[in-house]
């Protein structure tokens, strides 16, 4: 029996670089072996691209960051998270190449693309388009919707066209903070009030948020958002919010799974919250009213047609009292051992096995499709 090529996409450019090397590994540990070949295409901090030479190794005891030459989230705990800028701690193996003739080996070595790349450069759209061109098929959602979702702004303006509820925000470019500082801060306040959480716009796992509690702390929260993103956007602080995730899986006809919820041992789920084991409950499926939890299905299919997704995605809620509002969409959500989506799934039958099996199927189905305007025949009649 042939098995089907699977090129499992690792590490990246951005500052979720480790936990993208902690997904893989999840998915190289579970992925059935009888069916599928894995290869490990690993991408290090500096953009350059190391071609396997076969299929991927089962890993036994070690990790695969340190096969790789690189760090695991909790390692990143212990220091400051590094700015995408610096030069790349990891050293990973010899013989790297440029992503274009990276790509041109690929077309030939595997069938499929597996993505686990999360953060800009993975999960933003522009490696879903660098597989447009090259006929790749990949998992996960297409060209618009990764960008779209991946842009905080630009993503909750969405979710008010289409008359979902979304926090208050604001929006600034480090350009505008750098020359009207006063006029910055002034905006925030009058918009907001005296609390707000600062992130990044395009970036996730929580790198660079803060929570300002008074104005004087918003200098030092905009700069750290601002260390990994030249746009960073500025939310209303809602107090004594529960955090509810859904995760949604399927192209045309999508499954919602029953909403979970995040109880975080900080006072934001923040980074070391969510990759340092013991700070967090995650909670597959959560302890709410049968009449929330069908609210949140509804507005999480809603978000993910609205971006027009297709493989997965995971839609992350606060609700606090009667007041429900879709905080961000994440079509290449984590595979770790303290991720939500695969905890999700395997509550809905799919165990993780089988849940990367569909997310396969679904990826070559939408290439058998065509996700872009040129791909795919035109029959006489549709013409």
């Amino acid at each position: 029996m042939t098995r089907l090529r699977v090129g499992i996409f690792a590490g990246g450019r951005s500052a979720e670089h480790e936990v993208s090397v902690s997904s893989a590994e999840s998915v190289l540990r579970a992925i059935d072996r009888d069916r599928f070949e894995p290869y490990l295409i690993y991408i290090d901090r500096d953009g350059r691209w190391h071609l396997p030479q076969g299929s991927a190794p089962v890993l036994a005891e070690g990790s695969l960051a340190s096969l790789v030459g690189t760090e695991t989230p909790a390692d990143v705990v212990r220091h400051p998270i590094a700015d995408p800028s610096l030069p790349a701690r990891a050293t990973g193996p010899a013989g790297a190449l440029q992503p274009r003739a990276a790509l041109r080996s690929l077309a030939d070595t595997i069938d499929i693309a597996f993505l686990v790349l999360h953060g800009p450069f993975g999960e933003d759209g522009t490696l879903q388009g660098f597989l447009e061109m090259a006929g790749i098929p990949y998992t996960g959602a297409g060209v618009l919707a990764s960008a779209v979702a991946m842009d905080k702004v630009v993503f909750k303006d969405l979710m008010r066209g289409h008359r979902l509820p979304v926090l208050d925000a604001v929006w600034f470019r480090r350009s505008t903070w750098r020359t009207a500082p006063d006029g910055v801060l002034a905006e925030i306040v009058a918009r907001l009030g005296a609390r707000s959480v600062v992130k990044p716009a395009r970036l996730g796992s929580s790198v660079g948020m803060t929570l300002a509690h008074v104005p004087d702390e918003l200098p030092a929260a905009l700069d750290e958002a601002f260390r990994h993103d030249t746009k960073v956007i500025v939310e209303a602080y809602l107090a004594n919010a529960r955090e509810l995730e859904c995760g949604v899986l399927g192209n045309d006809q999508p499954v919602v799974f029953e909403p979970g919820e995040v109880r975080s041992h900080h006072e934001l789920y923040d980074y070391e919250a969510k990759y340092v084991e013991g700070l967090a409950d995650v909670i597959p499926r959560a302890a709410i009213e049968p009449e929330l939890a069908a609210r949140i299905k509804e507005y999480a299919l809603a978000a993910y047609r609205a971006v027009d997704a297709a493989g997965l995605a995971r839609i992350d809620f606060l609700v606090a009292g009667d007041d429900l509002f879709v905080s961000e969409m994440n079509t290449l959500p984590g595979f770790t051992l303290t991720s939500m989506y695969p905890k999700q799934a395997e509550l809905a039958g799919l165990p993780f096995p089988d849940l990367i099996a569909t997310l396969i199927e679904l990826g070559l189905a939408a290439g058998t499709d065509g996700r872009t305007p040129s791909a795919g025949d035109i029959s006489e009649k549709d013409r």
